[in-house]
């Protein structure tokens, strides 16, 4: 009997090692259900993200313009005059208008096709793919602390 092969269970006596490798793959087994449940879940929460981000591109860009025209209303009435209004007007109007293109864009985009043109970059130029997603975390980052 060598220490290898044999081990001391203490409600049932001795136990093979073959006994102990099927109880490990019935673990494993148990913990492979359990990743592919979890799995499962975030790619069904994230299949859903493109829509909300495309709501919510929609509804700021009626929030700017609801807040162009209110503006607006408020300055008429006012005794100061504000020279650059049309100006600030124009550009609220076209952030608004390329909110509202990228919401569309979003809804309409093919994911799948998106995600083989990302990885595709990814492989051909790593270098350059890394130093783009270290800018965007960086800048993301910056905006998130204010």
């Amino acid at each position: 009997m060598g220490a290898t092969s044999m081990e001391r269970n203490e409600t049932e006596g001795f136990t093979s090692g073959d006994e102990q490798t099927t109880a490990g793959t019935e673990t494993d087994r148990g913990v492979s259900g359990r990743v592919r449940s979890v799995a499962s879940s975030v790619k069904q929460k994230a299949s859903g993200i493109p829509a909300l981000l495309a709501d919510g591109l929609q509804a700021g860009a009626q929030a700017l313009r609801q807040r162009s025209v209110s503006s607006d209303a408020s300055v008429a009435g006012s005794s100061v005059a504000v020279t650059s209004d049309t100006n600030i007007a124009a550009v609220t109007d076209t952030l608004a208008s390329g909110m509202e293109s990228s919401a569309e864009w979003i809804r309409d985009a093919d994911l799948d096709k998106l995600k083989q043109g990302v990885e595709k970059q990814v492989k051909e130029h790593p270098a350059r793919s890394l130093l783009v997603a270290l800018g965007a975390g960086y800048l993301i980052g910056k905006a998130l602390r204010r």
